[in-house]
């Protein structure tokens, strides 16, 4: 492994510069003499450009195959808004570290930007040709965590068809009479932590909330840690049954109120509070978290949609897919489709799954107390179309709550501008104050 050295845009040589400017004989499958060599150079550079927002230029650097894909100007730029919707404005690259192995060099440049450093990997071939990019920041716990007033132990949930590895957090100050949370995914696959890159948005929530003494428990999603046939690919399959085992694995943790536990779904994960309240029957409340109140299909397309357009350059991949799903949606809306057949990214099975289920009804029809909290830069899940809603089915009153943030994503972490996907992979934790209003909202309870 090369040395550590610090490294600004400036200190790129301007014969380096200036060669990599105009390299298409660098990226293309043969190399030029006249281009830089280290793959560092050639990392450093597509920063400059990346940051300078030549992103065609930037796309031109990579090998001539990945150049519609890893290379896409249209992902380059996604990739560089993340960074700015959490940290502002690039400063410089502050620092690179080199690894080459089986003729591959990756280079790891930490990037300064207005509110925190972050880092961005570059890989090389032999020929410092570029072949892909992306965010790899790593997690740092968040400060309102208190590390000495937890406890954490490792479970296994006995579900259907296989085990779920988790992990319970209890307060360490046990006064024995600790209210409980489950947290429920939101949609597709999911580990305990909800780990993405630099974010771990369950692990936050856990830990946050056990440091104010309230008992967490979190698992690792059917998906992927278990097989999911697609005509067996229900809501209640891949949520609602697994979360109804994780309320009573957390009842019977010593220390935890059996009568105190709280569902806190995230996502999906809300929409399917209301059903996981109904069918256990003895659940002190339940949380929605950017719950979704929309017809689902509508809401799926309407993400899609905001991927393609979020950007100024439009990402051929993802409009491709928008093409295909908007031929697909009608057949969803009538119901034009076999349990086995994939429209929109999830099997027939999960379509007439969520077909059966009215979760306004189900929550209306519940006595217990209910909270919504809804960041107003998700794009997923939004104020006007899903959380007003929940709020006009339900009204407003002493056993439902609502709470709206105006600076925080899906995964309720703060932020500026346009929200972009991305941005969920760049360093960020869980706002302090959502942590806040659910231990204030349980404790009531």
């Amino acid at each position: 492994m090369a040395p550590r050295r610090r490294t600004v845009l400036a200190a790129v040589s301007t014969a380096t510069a200036s060669a990599v400017a105009g390299c298409s004989d660098l990226l293309a499958e043969q190399t030029s003499d006249d281009g830089p060599t280290a793959p560092t150079d050639v990392a450093t550079a597509l920063i400059d450009d990346i940051a300078n927002e030549n992103f065609e230029r930037a796309s031109k650097r990579f090998v001539e195959r990945e150049r519609g894909k890893r290379g896409d100007p249209a992902r380059l730029e996604r990739l560089w808004m993340a960074y700015g919707a959490v940290s502002g404005s690039f400063a410089e690259v502050v620092d690179t570290e080199t690894r080459t192995k089986s003729n591959r060099t990756a280079v790891d440049l930490t990037l300064s930007f207005e509110r925190g450093d972050h880092d961005f990997r570059v890989i090389a071939d032999g020929k410092s040709r570029l072949l892909d990019c992306g965010i790899v920041d790593g997690y740092v716990r968040p400060s309102y965590v208190e590390p000495n007033a937890i406890t954490e132990r490792d479970v296994t949930l006995s579900v259907a068809d296989c085990s779920l590895p988790g992990t319970v957090t209890t307060p360490e100050s046990d006064s024995g009479n600790a209210p409980g949370v489950v947290l429920v995914h939101d949609a597709g696959a999911g580990t305990r932590n909800n780990d993405r890159g630099g974010t771990k948005a369950f692990k936050d929530l856990a830990e946050g909330l056990t440091s104010k003494g309230i008992a967490v428990l979190r698992y690792d999603k059917r998906i992927p840690a278990c097989e999911v046939k697609p005509d067996s690919y229900t809501l209640d399959r891949v949520i609602v049954d697994d979360a109804l085992v994780a309320v009573e694995r957390l009842r019977n943790v010593e220390g935890v109120a059996a009568d105190r536990i709280v569902v806190v779904g995230h996502g999906l994960g809300g929409r399917a509070a209301p059903r996981i309240a109904a069918r256990d029957g003895s659940l002190a409340g339940v949380v929605g978290l950017a719950a979704p109140a929309r017809p689902y299909h509508d809401l799926t397309l309407e993400q899609l949609e905001h991927k393609v357009s979020v950007g100024s350059l439009e990402w051929d991949d993802l409009a491709n897919i928008h093409d295909r799903w908007t031929g697909q949606i009608e057949r969803v809306r009538s119901g034009d489709y076999e349990p086995t057949e994939t429209l929109l990214g999830y099997p027939g099975a999960f379509w007439d799954s969520l077909a059966a289920y009215d979760h306004l009804e189900t929550a209306a029809g519940l006595d217990v107390p209910a909270y919504f909290l809804q960041g107003e830069r998700d794009f997923q899940v939004s104020v006007a179309d899903d959380l007003e809603r929940w709020r006009s089915e339900l009204g407003e009153g002493s056993d439902v709550a609502f709470d709206t943030y105006g600076d925080l994503d899906h995964l309720f972490m703060p932020g500026e501008g346009a929200s972009v996907e991305f941005a969920y992979t760049v360093r960020n934790n869980v706002a302090e104050g959502v942590v806040d209003d659910l231990a204030n909202w349980i404790d009531e309870l």
